[in-house]
């Protein structure tokens, strides 16, 4: 992750100097996507076996045109470096880098239900006045949560969740039971 952080923040100063950092995010975003969805895609651009020369020319016919001319030449930097693989990273870095700029903070949400928008507004603001920054909700269902949320901002988790909660209680009961039963001590029924 190192190496692609150096990539996404010289990507980011070069695009930020032209007033582009936006655009080539978004595309860059786009690109990630598509690899995410298409694992061959990945492979294709990281292999050893494809010609330099053909990833090359792949990248131009692919995104010349339709991306800034910034993040094509930038990925071929990166290709001639033999980095291709990392592209996914680069964006990653690209992307933290750019909510940095932006002074934006992350925010991911998983609920057991989709949020309301009052909810949505609450949990937003008091985001907000936690980091400092203005929230990028990323919100996500699980319905194993069974109700309650999770929230992550930046490296800090925040688990209200009915599975946690239940999680706990198993726990208490289960070191509950053991000291009983360790205790030795006997018990009838009726207690």
């Amino acid at each position: 992750m190192a190496l692609a952080r150096v990539y996404g923040d010289a990507l980011l100063a070069l695009a930020a100097a032209r007033g582009e950092e936006d655009e080539v995010w978004e595309s860059l975003e786009g690109l990630a996507r598509a690899i995410e969805e298409q694992p061959d895609f990945e492979l294709f651009l990281d292999s050893p076996l494809v010609d330099d020369a053909e990833k090359r020319a792949f990248l131009e016919r692919l995104l010349r045109g339709r991306t800034p001319d910034l993040l094509v030449d930038g990925l071929q930097v990166v290709r001639r470096k033999g980095r291709l693989g990392l592209l996914r990273a680069i964006a990653r870095a690209y992307r933290e880098a750019w909510m940095r700029l932006r002074k934006k903070v992350e925010v991911d949400v998983v609920t057991a239900v989709p949020l309301g928008e009052e909810l949505r507004r609450t949990i937003a603001a008091a985001a907000s006045r936690r980091s400092g920054r203005e929230p990028v909700l990323r919100e996500r269902v699980e319905p194993d949560l069974l109700g309650g949320l999770v929230v992550k901002i930046g490296d800090e988790k925040f688990d209200a969740s009915v599975a946690r909660e239940l999680a706990v209680l198993e726990q208490r009961l289960l070191a509950r039971a053991s000291a009983e039963i360790l205790s030795g001590k006997e018990y009838t029924e009726a207690e």
